[in-house]
């Protein structure tokens, strides 16, 4: 277990990367998956509801319009996250906004 200290990019990112893997191993629309599927998307959800939480935050160092931009794409990710318990289609575009999130977290800065 790698026991070092990591940025708060770094972890975000890992948290990202835990996350889309539940939601591609859940991707699959059977009624067996249904938990799985759940269980991943209250995750995505989760994950989406603190990082919305710390961009809201007074000591945020993003730009005014990053923040913004991100906190609308984390609503609207919270969204369709609920509404992909029903609709297992929306699954791909959630992965696809997680997975950019993911290559933007690993960007040297």
């Amino acid at each position: 277990m790698d026991r070092g200290v990591h940025s708060p990019r770094e972890i975000e990112y890992k948290a990202f990367a835990k996350v889309t893997r539940a939601l591609k191993l859940s991707a699959d629309d059977t009624a067996s998956n249904i938990g799985k599927r759940a269980k991943a998307l209250h995750d995505n959800r989760q994950l989406w509801t603190i990082l919305a939480t710390d961009l809201a935050g007074v000591g945020n160092k993003l730009s005014e319009t990053l923040r913004a931009d991100l906190l609308s794409l984390a609503a609207y990710s919270i969204s369709q996250s609920s509404r992909a318990i029903k609709d297992p289609a929306l699954l791909p575009g959630l992965i696809e906004i997680n997975t950019n999130m993911m290559r933007g977290l690993g960007t040297k800065q």
